[in-house]
């Protein structure tokens, strides 16, 4: 495996890590904001967030390129994410409304994840490249 491949997969997975650790964050902070309805939706969706993309950093750590599962359920969880929060602030969602407020943390998490769907595509690209076929018979 060449070493940028390596270097693409350790910094894939540290955003994976650092957009997790950041969900979770906003989810401990909303939870002590308030405790109407829709301040515990976005509470519960911001700890699955987390839940989700801290083990996907760990597999795609332990897996290198050996599957193409992380990096293609990385990218549809990253997409999502982004297509939500673009959603959310320009359509009325039930329950929690349509939000107002665009942060620093919001733009940081878009840029993580923006950044995470760009090198899970490279990654793909280089493993289908390393990938060996068989003869047609």
């Amino acid at each position: 495996m060449k070493r940028s491949t390596r270097s693409s997969i350790l910094i894939t997975s540290f955003l994976m890590a650092a957009s997790g650790m950041i969900y979770l964050a906003s989810s401990y902070a909303e939870s002590a904001g308030s405790n109407d309805v829709g301040s515990q939706v976005q509470t519960m969706f911001f700890a699955t967030a987390g839940i989700v993309c801290i083990p996907l950093s760990i597999w795609m750590l332990k897996n290198r390129l050996h599957s193409r599962a992380p990096y293609v359920i990385s990218i549809l969880v990253s997409a999502f994410l982004i297509i939500l929060y673009v959603i959310s602030r320009t359509v009325s969602l039930p329950v929690v409304g349509i939000q107002n407020d665009i942060g620093a943390m919001d733009i940081l998490t878009k840029v993580i994840q923006v950044g995470i769907v760009v090198i899970s595509v490279i990654l793909l690209r280089d493993l289908k490249k390393e990938q060996v076929l068989p003869p047609a018979k």
